[in-house]
């Protein structure tokens, strides 16, 4: 990635990890009810969720092994321009990983008994990955590995973020709808609350980074 990160004090750094961790479990939560909800996950997860529908590994395992093969992308993309630190990433993929099996069990209770109530707990998982998100880009001091492989391609080949990310999550989403196909014969993982998701998380973000940034921004301070 082009931009240097600031210098950070040793307790700044402290401050912006434990922020990161608290991020990353939050994140999880929202994760974990999109796919309890049954109207499918956000772009970057449904490729597991898919994945865990229709072999003995679970959504976690599959995340991790997902964003291990984002972070190889990100290398190889990036050459000499990946720092080291980087390979940090992996410790995030894997605290992405458990604590998505961790929430999967949390919340196993989520059972929609309507079409109407699935559409309630997608709405509110999207809010709470929304937070998550939010809390991640404020702790700036790593970037979680689904973001940094579009990073890595911004960088590399001088396109802008925003249309490299529709990019990403959209070849996410038609990989998971193929896989889910050829695997399942039907549409799991992937479905409307995916694409509802797409649409939404970022304005979830606007709206936490409006009333809870610099709430973030004291506690890393």
């Amino acid at each position: 990635m082009s931009a240097e990160k600031p210098d950070y004090t040793r307790r700044q750094i402290a401050k912006r990890c434990v922020l990161l961790a608290a991020a990353l479990y939050i994140m999880t939560i929202g994760i974990s009810m999109s796919k309890l909800a049954g109207l499918g996950t956000t772009p970057i997860s449904c490729i597991p969720a898919t994945l865990s529908y229709s072999t003995p590994l679970s959504m976690g395992a599959w995340t991790v092994i997902f964003n291990f093969l984002l972070i190889c992308i990100e290398a190889a993309v990036l050459g000499r321009q990946f720092r080291p630190v980087q390979f940090m990433q992996l410790i995030m993929a894997a605290a992405i990983g458990i604590f998505t099996d961790i929430n999967l069990e949390v919340f196993s209770f989520i059972d929609p008994g309507s079409y109407a109530e699935s559409w309630a707990w997608c709405i509110l998982s999207g809010a709470i990955l929304g937070l998550g998100v939010m809390l991640e880009v404020r702790s700036n001091i790593l970037v979680a590995p689904g973001e940094g492989v579009v990073v890595a391609f911004t960088t590399r080949f001088k396109v802008p973020f925003p249309r490299m990310k529709i990019v990403s999550d959209t070849s996410m989403v038609i990989t998971a709808v193929i896989l889910s196909l050829a695997m399942l014969g039907d549409l799991e993982g992937v479905r409307e609350g995916t694409i509802f998701a797409a649409l939404t998380v970022g304005i979830w973000v606007g709206f936490f980074r409006k009333h809870l940034g610099k709430a973030a921004d004291r506690f890393t301070a």
